[in-house]
Protein backbone atom coordinates (compact mmCIF):
# COMPACT_ATOMS: atom_id res chain seq x y z
CA UNK A 1 0.00 0.00 0.00
CA UNK A 2 1.41 3.36 -1.02
CA UNK A 3 1.60 6.12 1.52
CA UNK A 4 0.45 9.59 0.70
CA UNK A 5 3.11 12.26 0.97
CA UNK A 6 3.03 14.27 4.16
CA UNK A 7 1.01 17.45 3.96
CA UNK A 8 3.13 20.53 3.91
CA UNK A 9 2.06 23.78 5.33
CA UNK A 10 2.14 25.87 8.41
CA UNK A 11 2.91 24.24 11.72
CA UNK A 12 1.44 25.81 14.82
CA UNK A 13 2.83 24.43 18.06
CA UNK A 14 -0.09 25.68 20.12
CA UNK A 15 -2.83 23.90 18.18
CA UNK A 16 -5.38 22.04 20.25
CA UNK A 17 -6.42 18.45 19.80
CA UNK A 18 -9.20 16.40 21.43
CA UNK A 19 -7.78 13.99 23.99
CA UNK A 20 -9.84 10.95 24.95
CA UNK A 21 -9.10 10.08 28.56
CA UNK A 22 -10.06 6.47 27.83
CA UNK A 23 -7.90 4.97 25.09
CA UNK A 24 -6.96 3.02 22.97
CA UNK A 25 -10.25 2.98 21.05
CA UNK A 26 -9.92 -0.70 20.16
CA UNK A 27 -10.25 -1.58 23.86
CA UNK A 28 -13.14 0.81 24.45
CA UNK A 29 -15.28 -0.01 21.41
CA UNK A 30 -18.26 -1.99 22.72
CA UNK A 31 -21.27 -1.46 24.92
CA UNK A 32 -21.00 0.84 27.90
CA UNK A 33 -17.23 1.15 27.49
CA UNK A 34 -17.81 2.73 24.08
CA UNK A 35 -20.66 4.92 25.34
CA UNK A 36 -18.48 6.12 28.22
CA UNK A 37 -15.45 6.83 26.00
CA UNK A 38 -17.55 8.75 23.49
CA UNK A 39 -19.33 10.90 26.09
CA UNK A 40 -18.24 14.52 25.76
CA UNK A 41 -17.10 14.58 29.39
CA UNK A 42 -14.51 11.86 28.75
CA UNK A 43 -12.23 14.10 26.75
CA UNK A 44 -11.03 17.64 26.40
CA UNK A 45 -9.24 19.88 23.95
CA UNK A 46 -5.58 20.09 25.00
CA UNK A 47 -2.34 21.38 23.39
CA UNK A 48 -1.44 18.85 20.71
CA UNK A 49 2.31 19.23 20.38
CA UNK A 50 3.06 19.38 24.08
CA UNK A 51 0.58 17.83 26.51
CA UNK A 52 -1.20 15.47 24.13
CA UNK A 53 2.07 14.14 22.79
CA UNK A 54 3.50 13.81 26.30
CA UNK A 55 0.51 11.82 27.60
CA UNK A 56 0.59 9.36 24.71
CA UNK A 57 4.37 8.96 24.80
CA UNK A 58 4.24 7.93 28.46
CA UNK A 59 0.92 6.08 28.67
CA UNK A 60 0.11 3.80 25.77
CA UNK A 61 -3.21 2.37 26.96
CA UNK A 62 -5.84 2.65 29.68
CA UNK A 63 -7.13 -0.79 30.73
CA UNK A 64 -10.87 -1.18 30.21
CA UNK A 65 -12.92 -2.39 33.19
CA UNK A 66 -15.65 -4.96 32.67
CA UNK A 67 -19.05 -4.01 31.26
CA UNK A 68 -20.70 -3.84 34.69
CA UNK A 69 -18.17 -1.25 35.90
CA UNK A 70 -18.46 0.77 32.69
CA UNK A 71 -22.26 0.76 32.98
CA UNK A 72 -22.06 1.98 36.59
CA UNK A 73 -19.72 4.84 35.59
CA UNK A 74 -21.76 5.78 32.51
CA UNK A 75 -25.05 5.90 34.40
CA UNK A 76 -23.51 7.97 37.21
CA UNK A 77 -21.94 10.31 34.65
CA UNK A 78 -25.32 10.88 33.01
CA UNK A 79 -26.97 11.41 36.42
CA UNK A 80 -24.39 14.00 37.48
CA UNK A 81 -24.63 15.79 34.16
CA UNK A 82 -28.44 15.91 34.43
CA UNK A 83 -28.17 17.37 37.96
CA UNK A 84 -25.52 19.90 36.94
CA UNK A 85 -22.89 18.40 39.26
CA UNK A 86 -20.45 18.12 36.37
CA UNK A 87 -19.95 20.55 33.52
CA UNK A 88 -18.91 19.25 30.11
CA UNK A 89 -17.76 22.70 29.00
CA UNK A 90 -15.86 23.93 32.04
CA UNK A 91 -14.52 21.02 34.11
CA UNK A 92 -10.78 20.46 33.89
CA UNK A 93 -9.25 17.29 32.58
CA UNK A 94 -8.13 16.52 36.15
CA UNK A 95 -11.75 16.73 37.36
CA UNK A 96 -12.82 14.33 34.62
CA UNK A 97 -10.11 11.86 35.56
CA UNK A 98 -11.05 12.24 39.25
CA UNK A 99 -14.61 11.22 38.38
CA UNK A 100 -13.35 7.97 36.86
CA UNK A 101 -11.00 7.32 39.76
CA UNK A 102 -13.91 7.76 42.15
CA UNK A 103 -16.09 5.39 40.14
CA UNK A 104 -13.57 2.57 39.94
CA UNK A 105 -11.41 3.08 43.05
CA UNK A 106 -12.40 -0.16 44.76
CA UNK A 107 -12.94 -2.55 41.85
CA UNK A 108 -10.52 -1.64 39.05
CA UNK A 109 -6.97 -1.18 40.42
CA UNK A 110 -5.20 -1.52 37.05
CA UNK A 111 -7.37 1.15 35.44
CA UNK A 112 -7.01 3.43 38.47
CA UNK A 113 -3.22 3.17 38.43
CA UNK A 114 -3.06 4.36 34.82
CA UNK A 115 -5.66 7.09 35.33
CA UNK A 116 -3.70 8.41 38.32
CA UNK A 117 -0.54 8.42 36.20
CA UNK A 118 -2.38 10.27 33.41
CA UNK A 119 -3.63 12.81 35.94
CA UNK A 120 -0.07 13.23 37.27
CA UNK A 121 1.26 13.96 33.76
CA UNK A 122 -1.51 16.52 33.17
CA UNK A 123 -1.10 18.20 36.58
CA UNK A 124 2.66 18.43 36.17
CA UNK A 125 2.24 20.01 32.72
CA UNK A 126 -0.11 22.70 34.01
CA UNK A 127 1.96 23.34 37.15
CA UNK A 128 4.89 24.18 34.85
CA UNK A 129 2.66 26.81 33.24
CA UNK A 130 1.87 24.79 30.12
CA UNK A 131 -0.91 25.94 27.87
Amino acid sequence: MKRKPAKRGYHYSNQLDFHHILYQRRHWNQGYAKALREHAYMGKMIPRDSLHREIHSKIHDVPCPNGKECKKAFEELCRRERLGIINVDDDTIEQRIDFLIEMWAEDCPATIAILEWQKQVVSKFFSRGGE
